[in-house]
């Protein structure tokens, strides 16, 4: 609490280490002492003496991390003074003077707020260190979780998938339309290497164009997409890019994703136990989500270097992309890019990208010769 001043009585003086500076004398500072009586402020030194009455003193504290507290007389403008005894503030001289207690009064609620700011940005700093020590354990967890998913499992979640499809979806029963498909993809799915997947093709009747593949090998190509080749290379580019996306298990780590940490948590502390469970529960986001532009890009990475691998020429892919954008500005739809190459990014930031891949190619010729594919009939 601050002391009221009474009049007529003198406050023994109690010196405090300060230093004086002024402008006038260069770089030279002034070390002395600084002392009260019941008026003034007086510094000391071997070569400066200085007098402030405290009605006039002007108090200032440091900014950040300066620690110093500075006095100045608005008469006496070219000399200030300072000192980092923090124990004057506590000085009955000052705390007398009512000029002087509103000064102190303001500092001491600068102060507080600057305490109370600097515990609250640690406190968010400290969750936001918390969250990311969570998000990535999380992460952890779920790649883990996924890397350990059995064929069995993705064959089961497959095959699933698969029958609820046919009983909704018109699916061409000529088996020899699914042998083509087979026929000329076999030497792209023999690249892809340290997966034990069988690949099964099929054909839907639909003029959208379209493909994508399921866990457990499945690849469903629409005849849609199938008139809009016009090379079996620019075909074999949606499924190799379709393909990335099951090798690359993005449908089961955007469901991972979606599950949630508590979720991830309880399943990767159980063994893995629950794991199909959640799998299959979610099983028709497999199909119908849309992924993030992160595994849209793996995507085209991983599927291009299968083309490149296979001795495919990976400009059938970029070709798609050409067509599927004009296809798409044909229509007068909102998004009518079929999955295979959703707009995640865009189409021309994809094309430009996958250009930019093709001019890197170091070889750009020798590419194996493909057989076209019988388009679909009316």
């Amino acid at each position: 609490m601050f002391l009221l001043k009474e009049p007529g009585v003198n406050i023994a003086p109690t010196s405090f280490e300060a230093h004086a500076f002024n402008p006038e004398l260069g770089s030279e500072v002034a070390t002395g002492q600084i002392s009260f009586d019941s008026w003034n402020l007086h510094f000391c030194s071997e070569d400066v003496t200085l007098r402030i009455p405290l009605p006039r003193l002007k108090v200032e504290l440091g900014e950040g991390e300066d620690e110093r507290i500075f006095f100045a007389d608005p008469s006496q403008p070219e000399w200030k003074l300072y000192t980092l005894d923090q124990s004057i503030l506590e000085h009955r001289a000052l705390a007398n003077e009512s000029t002087v207690r509103e000064q102190l009064s303001q500092i001491v609620t600068r102060r507080e707020v600057s305490r109370r700011l600097k515990i609250t940005l640690w406190c968010l700093a400290g969750f936001a260190v918390l969250a990311w020590l969570g998000w990535t354990a999380t992460g952890f967890m779920a790649r883990s979780l996924i890397a350990n998913i059995p064929a069995e499992w993705e064959d089961k979640i497959g095959a699933e998938m698969l029958k609820e499809m046919q009983a909704e979806v018109a699916f061409v029963e000529d088996p020899n339309r699914a042998a083509q498909l087979a026929t000329l993809a076999k030497p792209l799915t023999r690249t892809v290497g340290g997966t034990n997947l069988q690949f099964t093709f099929h054909v839907v009747e639909d003029n959208e164009p379209n493909a994508f593949a399921l866990p457990g090998g499945h690849v469903i190509v629409h005849t849609g997409l199938i008139e809009l080749a016009d090379r079996p290379e620019e075909l074999l580019g949606v499924i190799a890019h379709e393909v990335a996306h099951v090798t690359q298990k993005h449908g089961f780590r955007q469901v991972m994703s979606a599950a949630g940490p508590f979720l991830i948590f309880g399943v990767f502390m159980r063994g893995g136990n629950g794991l199909l469970n959640v799998l299959s529960e979610n099983s028709g986001l497999l199909i119908q989500q849309s992924f993030s532009q992160e595994y849209e890009t793996e995507a085209d990475n991983v599927g291009w270097q299968y083309m490149v691998d296979a001795n495919i020429d990976p400009r059938g892919m970029t070709e798609l992309l050409f067509k599927l954008k004009g296809y798409e500005m044909s229509q007068s739809l909102a998004r009518v890019t079929p999955q295979a190459f959703d707009s995640h990014p865009a189409l021309d930031k994809r094309l430009a990208r996958l250009e930019a891949k093709w001019k890197k190619l170091p070889r750009k010729t020798g590419f194996i010769q493909l057989k076209p594919i019988e388009a679909a009939k009316p």
